[in-house]
């Protein structure tokens, strides 16, 4: 995860822009900046207690209707973010989800930890596999064409996150319930 978000950042914490002790920040920096922004809150929302700290119930295997829901829902996420990658705000867009995911992922992180103490960080991961063998390229690639490309349709590739985010949805279905079979 830290090497994705190295290779979206680029290098560098800011890029001297020829002006004497002038700096700019560009697009990946500041997606890193609002990731970790998120990350410091969803910590201390989670430490503060001013979030529920239950941890989900594991379901038996998933249904077809489950797998469509999941997959309607994954696919429509994905097809804003594509639609965010085509507007000109899209940058902005992609920090306020990249403070999003990390608020969410550090406030689960801290729940999964209280709940479990030393076991917390093992059952975050667990909670995310197998679907973020899916999830994840799927939306590097959204982020990616939304900070460092120009503004223009890419349909075929667009196929190609709609297929990742759909096997992901089939992950979280049908296996993602085993696997928290091991941990509850």
């Amino acid at each position: 995860m830290a090497k994705m978000l190295g290779k979206i950042a680029g290098r560098g914490a800011g890029r001297a822009t020829g002006k004497t002790g002038a700096w700019s920040v560009g697009n990946g920096e500041m997606f890193l900046l609002c990731f970790l922004a998120g990350i410091l809150g969803g910590t201390i929302a989670g430490n503060m207690g001013l979030l529920v700290k239950d941890l989900p119930a594991s379901s038996a295997a998933g249904s077809k209707e489950r797998f469509f829901y999941i997959c309607r829902q994954r696919a429509g996420e994905g097809a804003a973010g594509w639609l965010f990658g085509l507007t000109v705000c899209a940058a902005p867009c992609f920090w306020l989800l990249a403070g999003y995911l990390g608020f969410s992922m550090a406030w689960i992180i801290t729940c999964y930890t209280a709940s479990l103490g030393v076991l917390g960080l093992p059952g975050f991961l667990l909670s995310c596999f197998p679907q973020w063998l899916f999830y994840v390229p799927a939306w590097y690639l959204l982020i990616w064409w939304g900070l460092n490309g120009p503004v223009r349709l890419r349909l075929l590739p667009a196929m190609l996150v709609l297929a990742l985010l759909c096997l992901g949805a089939g992950a979280e279905t049908f296996i993602h319930p085993l696997v928290m079979g091991l941990l509850v």
